[in-house]
């Protein structure tokens, strides 16, 4: 069994928010303009928030929950409200090649392949996101607008999940620590393949990068066949994660409802969802952790 973690939770509250909303971002704002610079405030309960919200995701938890009342707020209210605070604690980051900073997370017809999973209702594989990004973002953040029935974010802490596939077969730890090819979508100008390891061993335990369809589509690229081995730990690992997702912390990300979380180290995927009366509709931020920022 995986270390069950409770994800915190924090409220703003209605004099914060006030004071969140106090830098406007015009509604017509293209998705790639939005303002990156830090959003600073003499407003206490920011900043002590901002503190253990940091604290949370840095720590044991590694991720933390926002709440919102969205009572006499617009959807342009509660975005703008969120992206200021996450300006407070992380420098935003473009999330594809055509620079959206901020982007809706919705089911779409059609949607493109570098969205077959956050723009589709079809269950994808548990994942850490931007792999396919000249840098991997350090946190995620995703809010919510509307939900649907079911559709809960979940996270998983890749040390957990080392230690259960050590005891498996230690080897499947080593062949998912070498460098592998991974298909960055025509997301890296004149790049088609980056390779990079899955688990990174750090003095604080282990990073993770890991969205299988593009290592797949990585090796398919190079016209060479997968290592048995490479297989075998990517097989082993997801029936790991999926075994962990059962009881794993997670999170309805209802209107006003945010999850910040430390990428780098969480697994992350969700429920199984069924839109009827309301879609499921989020907006997404990545970040990276800036100088100039609260952490």
């Amino acid at each position: 069994m995986t270390h069950a973690f409770k994800i915190p939770e924090f409220t703003i509250s209605n004099t914060a928010a006030s004071a969140l909303l106090t830098r406007s971002v015009a509604a017509d704002t293209p998705l790639d303009k939005w303002p990156t610079e830090t959003f600073r405030t003499a407003d206490q309960e920011i900043s002590a928030l901002s503190d253990e919200i940091l604290a949370a995701v840095h720590g044991d938890a590694g991720g933390a929950v926002m709440r919102v009342a969205p009572e006499g707020l617009d959807d342009h209210d509660i975005s703008t409200l969120y992206w200021n605070f996450f300006t407070a604690l992380f420098h935003p980051v473009p999330q594809y090649s055509s620079g959206e900073l901020i982007y809706p997370v919705e089911v779409k017809a059609g949607a493109a392949e570098t969205s077959h999973y956050s723009n589709s209702s079809k269950a994808g594989g548990y994942h850490t996101d931007g792999t396919l990004l000249p840098q991997l973002p350090d946190v995620a953040f995703l809010f919510g607008l509307s939900a649907a029935t079911g559709g809960e974010t979940l996270l998983m802490d890749v040390n957990s999940l080392v230690k259960q596939l050590t005891e498996i077969h230690p080897a499947h730890v080593d062949e998912l620590s070498q460098p592998v090819p991974f298909d960055v979508k025509d997301q890296m100008a004149g790049i088609k393949i980056k390779r990079q390891p899955v688990f990174t061993r750090t003095v604080n335990g282990y990073e993770l990068r890991y969205v299988r369809m593009y290592i797949e589509q990585g090796f398919a690229a190079e016209q060479t066949p997968m290592p048995r081995g490479l297989l075998a730990a990517m097989d082993e690992f997801d029936k790991v994660s999926a075994s962990a997702a059962e009881s794993a912390a997670d999170v309805l990300l209802e209107r006003g409802v945010g999850l910040l979380w430390d990428n780098r180290r969480m697994l992350h995927g969700r429920r199984p969802f069924h839109e009827s009366t309301s879609s499921r509709r989020l907006r997404r931020i990545y970040g990276v952790r800036g100088d100039a920022r609260a952490n």
